[in-house]
C-alpha cells in the first residue's frame, strides 16, 4: 500500500509537469540576464499588419496597426478592410483602455484572452526566474501573476523565435515569431491557442 502512494504521488506530480522545457538544460540566471522583445519597440514605426483571428468558429479579417505611441504606453487597432473597427485597445505598463470593440468579441473569456495575447506580444522586457539551453535556443523564464513566459532565443543569432506561456501544469498559448527583418520587424506572427479555439496570424504589410 505504501509504495502504490508513492507511485501515485509520483505520478501526480511529474506527470503534470509543463513540457515546455523538457530536455533542456538548466543554467544559473547571470546578474545581466534579462528578457527582451524588440520586434513592438520602435516609436517611429507603424507595424502594418494583414491580420485573421480565428475565435470560436467567428472569423474576423483584415488591418492590425501597433503602435507605440509614448515610452510607457502602445495602441492597437483593428480594422474591416472596408474601415470598420473591430476594436482599439490602448496598453500601458499597469493596464488598458478599451476605445471600441464589436460586440462578437466583447465577451468575457476572449476580451481576457486578447488582451493577455497582445499584452505579452507588446511586453518588452522582463526579470529572468530561470534559465535553460539545448543545441537549438537559449530560453529565458519569466514570472507574472502566478504564470509564466519561456522566451526562445535562437542560438544561432539570438533573435527571438517565440514565447511560450503556460501555467504551472500546462501549456495555454504561443507566440511564433518568423521571418525577421533586419530592422527587427517579425514579418509573420501566430498566435494559437492550446485550450481554447482562439488564433492569430499576422502578416507584415508595411
Amino acid at each position: 500500500m505504501r509504495y502504490l502512494l508513492i507511485s501515485i504521488l509520483i505520478v501526480s506530480v511529474f506527470g503534470c509537469k509543463v513540457v515546455t522545457v523538457d530536455n533542456f538544460v538548466e543554467s544559473e540566471v547571470e546578474i545581466n540576464d534579462i528578457v527582451q522583445n524588440p520586434y513592438f519597440s520602435n516609436l517611429d514605426i507603424d507595424y502594418v499588419y494583414k491580420a485573421d483571428i480565428e475565435v470560436y468558429g467567428n472569423e474576423f479579417s483584415g488591418i492590425l496597426i501597433l503602435k507605440k505611441v509614448t515610452p510607457q504606453k502602445h495602441r492597437i487597432v483593428f480594422t474591416s478592410q472596408f474601415g470598420s473597427t473591430f476594436f482599439d485597445i490602448e496598453f500601458e505598463k499597469d493596464g488598458y483602455k478599451i476605445n471600441s470593440i464589436v460586440e462578437q468579441l466583447d465577451r468575457k473569456i476572449i476580451l481576457n484572452t486578447l488582451i493577455r495575447d497582445f499584452s505579452l506580444l507588446i511586453k518588452e522586457t522582463g526579470t529572468v526566474e530561470e534559465k535553460y539551453y539545448d543545441d537549438s535556443y537559449n530560453v529565458l523564464k519569466n514570472e507574472i501573476d502566478k504564470r509564466y513566459n519561456y522566451y526562445f532565443y535562437n542560438q544561432s543569432d539570438l533573435r527571438l523565435h517565440k514565447i511560450v506561456h503556460t501555467t504551472k501544469r500546462k501549456e495555454k498559448f504561443m507566440i511564433l515569431f518568423k521571418d525577421i527583418s533586419k530592422s527587427l520587424i517579425a514579418k509573420n506572427i501566430r498566435i494559437d491557442h492550446k485550450n481554447i479555439k482562439l488564433n492569430i496570424e499576422l502578416n507584415f504589410l508595411k
